[in-house]
């Protein structure tokens, strides 16, 4: 296979950024707004937060990896240089937008130690605020654990191409004993340890892409998917896609997991015991479905050119839609009582909160291009 091929886009992945990305705007949108608005902020089995979440770390581990993951040597200064410029110029525009829309909004600025705002400057600061004052507004926790995986990844993809098993089994025996034993000062969620475990489970579901992926298979001695062969549907392809949308039916319809703790239970940095590592068995269970669902549809999806179209349209943006949606659902939420709404009212708030969120994520990638012109 040609490099050009393998570094192809995977339309998968932005389908499965999209998907995500609407899910965590819909999860976060019931803090906001307040009142009884429990069906679009969970399932019969609780609160879908984290599934989307990972969903992201997992994207972010396919990609690399199917960037850099068969190079054999990683070129560690273009690779870094290039992760600063996809987060930085974009996550400071937004900062800085965030920052006066809470001076607008509160009258005045955080009563925080000046020297704090170092953490905001380096895109931590919604890493470490539950244990370190900082000035949070945008980006979340997320930022910082994937900045930190960033950081590690030449070490970790060297061990992967030691041995990808090896790092596979050992990476989810140390998330699985964080279920248990968890002696840090973090959520567990916003541990690398748990995080890293998913960002190399996106890259291990890259490399069984021809599995997990319901797409049209080989005829004999031909590659799946080769172009202009119809083919026919590998069973264990099918069998998986399947399974994943039982799976996501039972999470959605029917309740299993009475008498487990909630999943924000698990956020706490004492979550630890039997009942939070069955809550994180299932999260993770939830989390491969859902991921599953979307690399089994993504191939006929690919096929509608205008939906191609929109999807990727979107997924090129969801990186400032995730900066910005929090902060623009609490701005506009400020001004209704959730409680008083209808749930027509409701859903026309949450419209109204995507359609400003993609307004202002537009504008501040405009702002970005602008400035990588002038400057």
């Amino acid at each position: 296979m040609s490099m050009k091929t393998e570094r192809q886009r995977l339309f998968y992945l932005d389908l499965i950024r999209v998907a995500a990305a609407v899910l965590i705007v819909i999860y976060h949108f019931p803090f906001s707004i307040g009142g009884a608005v429990d069906p679009l902020h969970g399932t019969v089995n609780g609160s879908w937060g984290m599934t989307p979440v990972y969903c992201f770390f997992m994207v972010s581990g396919a990609a690399l990896f199917h960037r850099y993951g068969r190079e054999e040597k990683l070129p560690v200064k273009t690779f870094y240089k290039k992760r600063f410029f996809s987060i930085y110029p974009l996550f400071w525009i937004a900062y800085i937008l965030g920052f006066f829309a809470t001076y607008w909004q509160l009258g005045h600025f955080y009563d925080i130690p000046t020297w704090s705002f170092i953490w905001s400057i380096l895109g931590l600061d919604g890493w470490i605020v539950n244990w370190i004052p900082t000035f949070y507004m945008v980006g979340e926790w997320f930022l910082g654990s994937i900045i930190i995986l960033y950081l590690a990844f030449p070490l970790v993809r060297w061990c992967w191409r030691k041995s990808r098993s090896i790092t596979m089994l050992v990476s989810l025996a140390a998330a699985l004993a964080l279920f248990w034993y968890h002696p840090f000062p973090m959520d567990i969620k916003q541990n690398p340890v748990v995080d890293l475990f998913y960002f190399l489970l996106g890259a291990w579901f890259e490399e069984m892409r021809s599995y997990l992926s319901a797409g049209r298979m080989e005829k004999k001695g031909q590659k799946a998917g080769a172009k202009g062969e119809k083919g026919r549907i590998s069973r264990v392809s099918l069998l998986l896609w399947l399974a994943s949308a039982a799976v996501m039916a039972v999470w959605f319809f029917v309740p299993v997991t009475e008498g487990l703790p909630s999943m924000e239970a698990t956020f706490s940095a004492q979550a630890v015991g039997s009942g939070i590592f069955l809550r994180q068995s299932f999260i993770l269970l939830t989390t491969c479905a859902f991921y599953i669902f979307c690399m089994g549809i993504a191939p006929y999806l690919e096929r509608w050119k205008h939906g191609k179209k929109i999807i990727l349209e979107i997924s090129g943006k969801t990186y400032g839609i995730f900066l910005t949606h929090h902060m623009i659902s609490q701005i506009l939420c400020g001004h209704f009582d959730g409680a008083s709404l209808s749930t027509r009212e409701v859903l026309a708030v949450l419209f109204l909160v995507f359609a400003v969120t993609w307004a202002v994520t537009v504008g501040i990638y405009r702002i970005e291009a602008y400035i990588k012109e002038r400057f």
